[in-house]
């Protein structure tokens, strides 16, 4: 039986970088002719993987999915469990890009986990190995810039996977005015714990009205937006290790330092201390 990572090329990211900038964690090729079995957190950002040889599946949190050779990939959460399983005696060798950024979460949710890419063109996953080739070579060179250069590489690479999901590029998806109100006045002041009765007033709605034009239109209640929006901010905060996390919660006009961990808690599952630990530890 036999699990083995070779060649693997490990970065390791500025802090700027991992403050503003898409960032290369690592990258190589996986082999595995059992199952490799993953607990919840091990690793930080996200992986997006495809199938050099061989077929089996990947058991995540929300279910099971098949993999195989092809014009297809897959994206991982690798904060979340998960489990590689080789069909019987095949070796699954899979290889792809670790990465993350400031903002994953949010593109994580937007793409969907574990959902396969299938592309109808097979130029466009050949285009995403010869990216992936071009950032292999920046992290082992390291030319001048080469951490703005990894990042432009990766924005393509999220460009195509919005592409094939169809995110972005719907030219008959609009908002109703309320709504375009709403989303302003939050992007204006994130910081800020909106109300939905004020949020309502902004909108010239009344509340009831607002909460249904607002799941309609965005899919998700507008508590549930304001929440993930807080959620959100508290992320990209707490990924700058000059700000304390009582400083986090004030910004975030939580009431006190113990409220702002119990949210973040319950919405992760995890402390502040520990999405830090998790975001800023190097790459095995």
């Amino acid at each position: 039986m036999v699990i083995s990572y070779e060649p693997v090329h490990i970065a390791l990211p500025s802090l700027e970088s991992r403050r503003i900038l898409w960032h290369v964690l690592s990258q190589g090729i996986g082999s595995r002719d059992e199952p490799e079995h993953h607990e919840i957190h091990d690793k930080p950002g996200a992986l997006l993987l495809w199938i050099l040889s061989g077929h089996g599946s990947i058991q995540i949190e929300s279910g099971s999915f098949p993999v195989h050779t092809g014009p297809s990939c897959w994206l991982l959460d690798l904060t979340c469990t998960r489990t590689y399983l080789p069909a019987p005696d095949t070796t699954l060798v899979t290889t792809g890009l670790h990465f993350s950024g400031p903002a994953l979460e949010v593109w994580l949710d937007l793409l969907g986990c574990g959902r396969e890419f299938s592309f109808s063109k097979p130029s466009d996953m050949v285009a995403i190995r010869r990216v992936h080739r071009r950032i292999i070579d920046l992290v082992t060179r390291q030319p001048l810039e080469y951490e703005w250069q990894s990042h432009l590489l990766i924005t393509q690479v999220l460009g195509m996977l919005l592409r094939a999901r169809g995110v972005l590029f719907n030219p008959h998806r609009f908002f109703p005015e309320p709504i375009a109100r709403v989303l302003d006045a939050v992007s204006s002041d994130r910081t800020r714990n909106w109300s939905v009765l004020e949020l309502a007033n902004l909108s010239g709605t009344s509340y009831g009205s607002l909460r249904s034009l607002f799941k309609q239109a965005c899919g998700e209640s507008i508590k549930e937006f304001l929440q993930r929006n807080r959620l959100e901010q508290a992320r990209l905060r707490l990924r700058d290790p000059r700000l304390s996390v009582k400083e986090v919660a004030y910004e975030l006009n939580f009431t006190s330092e113990q409220y702002f961990s119990y949210f973040f808690r319950t919405a992760t599952g995890m402390s502040p201390a520990q999405f830090r630990n998790l975001v800023k530890q190097p790459v095995e």
